[in-house]
């Protein structure tokens, strides 16, 4: 678990990695596409995408063998749909791994959206446990499923109403001075933390370095339209003099704002380059940074009036937000 952009893709993958070049089989359900390098490794194949996410019989098919992994890519489908698909294919693949014996790990990458009332439903076989947990929002998890944890890593993590979600919920936890829960926030892209309920975290929280990846991390770009940050890291839209501030904790949040935003009350904004240094510092897209860099150094320059309809039609089309907008009034 940790916050958005803060290295848990990185390390969940790093883990898929060393599981499979150690010869055991995963299925990565993969809700954004952010695993689908794996293929570059021996042995694994990715399904979905473009194509449609596979049926059980093909997952079958594909995990037939105990050196074989499959990452299901269901970037390309709505989000019921992905849920749909999830409710569906983790018995499946919980009968499958009863039966065969694979695949011997099942990721589940976003799990806070897929696995709420993954209890209630019956989609985790916990007797026989093997899953691995990719989230933001800990909280959401069922506390069957948090108890039931072996390992929990934490990468860097500001929220405080998480933290104490995830105290509460792991008994290893609870004995662990509220001070010594302050190293979360401050940790690097680098590093995370194992919690007590982990062997080797013994009776504290263990800061650790994360290792080098063999397959190159995709960060895929949708999931920071609508994926919220937490409070602390918001751009803070200040009202003119007045004392209110908004808060914008998604880019679609952020450029809702933008476009209603007078250019006189953005001049501040321009001048310091605060937007090109958020999109860079909170979401990691240099890219799109370096763009708006330089649409505002043209402001300071030039005082342009067209600076902020330059910024807003950068990330915009880079997020194809305005498609989205198109589709809905079509």
């Amino acid at each position: 678990m940790g916050e958005t952009n803060s290295g848990k893709s990185w390390l969940a993958g790093l883990l898929c990695e060393r599981l499979i070049l150690h010869g055991y089989s995963l299925c990565v359900i993969d809700p954004e596409g952010d695993y689908r390098t794996l293929d570059a490794l021996p042995g694994v194949r990715v399904l979905g995408g473009e194509d449609g996410p596979p049926t059980p019989r093909a997952l079958l098919h594909a995990l037939r063998y105990p050196d074989r992994s499959v990452v299901i890519d269901l970037s390309c489908i709505e989000h019921r749909a992905k849920l749909e698909y999830i409710r569906s294919t983790l018995p499946a693949l919980n009968v499958m791994r009863r039966r065969i014996g694979t695949p011997h790990r099942i990721v589940v990458d976003e799990g806070h959206y897929f696995l709420r009332d993954a209890v209630k439903h019956r989609l985790l076989d916990l007797d026989f446990n093997g899953y691995i947990v990719v989230t933001y929002w800990p909280s959401q998890l069922p506390q069957t499923l948090v108890a039931a944890t072996e390992v929990i890593l934490v990468t860097r993590e500001s929220n405080r109403k998480e933290l104490e979600a995830l105290r509460q919920h792991c008994h290893a936890c609870q004995h662990v001075s509220p001070s010594d829960w302050d190293v979360l926030p401050s940790l690097r892209l680098d590093q995370a933390v194992a919690l007590p309920v982990t062997a080797e975290a013994s009776s504290e929280l263990l800061p650790f370095t994360i290792g080098e990846r063999l397959t190159p991390h995709v960060r895929h770009r949708q999931k920071y339209v609508d994926v919220p940050i937490t409070d602390n890291r918001a751009f803070v839209f200040r009202e003119g003099r007045a004392t209110t501030a908004v808060r914008a904790h998604t880019l679609r949040e952020f450029v809702a704002v933008l476009e209603n935003l007078e250019l006189g009350d953005a001049d501040g904004y321009l001048r310091r380059g605060d937007f090109s240094r958020w999109v860079s510092d909170v979401f990691g897209d240099h890219a799109l940074a370096r763009e708006l860099r330089d649409h505002e150094r043209t402001y300071v320059q030039s005082k342009s009036a067209d600076a902020l309809s330059l910024v807003v039609a950068a990330i915009t089309s880079r997020y194809e937000l305005a498609e989205e907008s198109e589709a809905v009034l079509a």
